[in-house]
């Protein structure tokens, strides 16, 4: 019997002994152990560490991970963060026009960077070779969409010279990218995470000519190392009316694992992506978060997302994006019956 580390990995390239066991967890962590998000898990690594590992034990989830928002990157460029929502956001963004004349940050004097990285040290202590730990950067354009707001990044688009100005600002976060992937390799990391919340909002056009190259350039010095999780959030299936295909472009990134949110037909992306990547998602987490659904209904939703994703292997089990928290007991039972929907259906052999 392989372990979760084993099992995880083994997906990646090939046919499993099971389909991994991989939703993406972050405020239900904080939740099971009964600590704010906010001010309690998302600020000390000490308690996600210990919510992660307390899931992954109580579910038998096959990864534990570190992120938690969006911003610690943008944080260490000088944005200030508002902790006052339901997870933390950019309070101030940063001018474009000013950016040019800022430092590269020092990502070993911010406090919200070191917490993450402290937090894969802490994991890969603890459960390090037999848990697979997944760390977490922000692709290069929701790296640019945290520093300057999506709406003033896409202002750009009204200048003939929009391809350029965008590549410039994804230029000059690269390195800091690379550095903050490459601390939490070292620090114990099996897999990198990259989170896209936005691409879906730019369209394939835009995504080819200012995004695609420097991310799979990002992607490709990561996985010098360890493999890359794309996460993309939204309806990323689009094909525009030149043919560009949103699918084929970010599978073109050669990341290791595509993480697929439930706009997305599942069934269409395997059949264009292949082999090229392996998937992860894609259950509807609208199903999996509103009261309003029965426990068949999501049994009926997980049973048809194993179905599709499992033929070949080179699929892991998650929702389409993070497991719904709340209410709490619907989350653990919506958890509970995916995860013996997996065991009873899941296995290969």
């Amino acid at each position: 019997m392989v372990n979760s580390l084993e099992l995880t990995l083994s997906s990646i390239k090939g046919i499993p002994e099971i389909i991994p066991f991989n939703p993406f967890i972050m405020h239900l962590a904080a939740s099971i152990i009964n600590v704010d998000y906010n001010q309690e898990y998302c600020r000390n690594p000490d308690n996600l560490v210990k919510g992660q590992i307390k899931c992954s034990e109580f579910f038998g989830i096959d990864h534990v991970n570190v992120s938690t928002d969006a911003y610690r990157e943008a944080n260490a460029w000088g944005v200030e963060i508002n902790w006052e929502s339901h997870t933390p956001v950019a309070n101030t963004h940063l001018r474009i026009d000013d950016f040019d004349s800022i430092d590269p940050p020092d990502l070993t004097s911010n406090i919200r960077i070191m917490n993450r990285v402290n937090a894969v040290k802490k994991l890969a202590q603890k459960i390090g070779g037999t848990q697979c730990i997944v760390g977490w950067i922000e692709a290069p354009f929701a790296e640019i969409c945290c520093l300057f707001d999506l709406i003033n990044v896409l202002k750009l688009c009204r200048y003939d010279d929009w391809e350029k100005q965008i590549k410039n600002l994804i230029n000059r976060i690269l390195p800091i990218q690379k550095e903050f992937a490459e601390m939490q390799i070292e620090a114990g990391a099996n897999i990198i995470g990259a989170g896209d919340s936005a691409i879906s909002q730019i369209g394939p056009k835009r995504y080819e000519k200012c995004c695609l190259s420097d991310t799979k350039d990002l992607f490709n010095h990561i996985q010098k190392k360890v493999p890359v999780l794309y996460h993309i959030c939204g309806d990323n299936s689009v094909v525009d009316k030149d043919g560009r295909d949103m699918l084929n472009l970010v599978s073109s990134t050669n990341a290791a694992i595509l993480d697929l949110d439930y706009q997305v037909d599942l069934k269409m992306a395997r059949e264009k992506i292949g082999k090229n990547n392996c998937i992860r998602g894609n259950t509807n987490t609208q199903i999996l978060g509103s009261t309003t659904y029965s426990a068949l209904d999501v049994i009926t939703e997980v049973s048809k997302t194993i179905k599709i994703g499992k033929p070949g292997g080179m699929y892991m089990y998650a929702a389409g994006c993070e497991w719904p928290w709340e209410p709490k007991e619907m989350a653990i039972r919506n958890l509970s019956i995916a995860k013996a929907l997996v065991e009873e259906t899941g296995k290969y052999s």
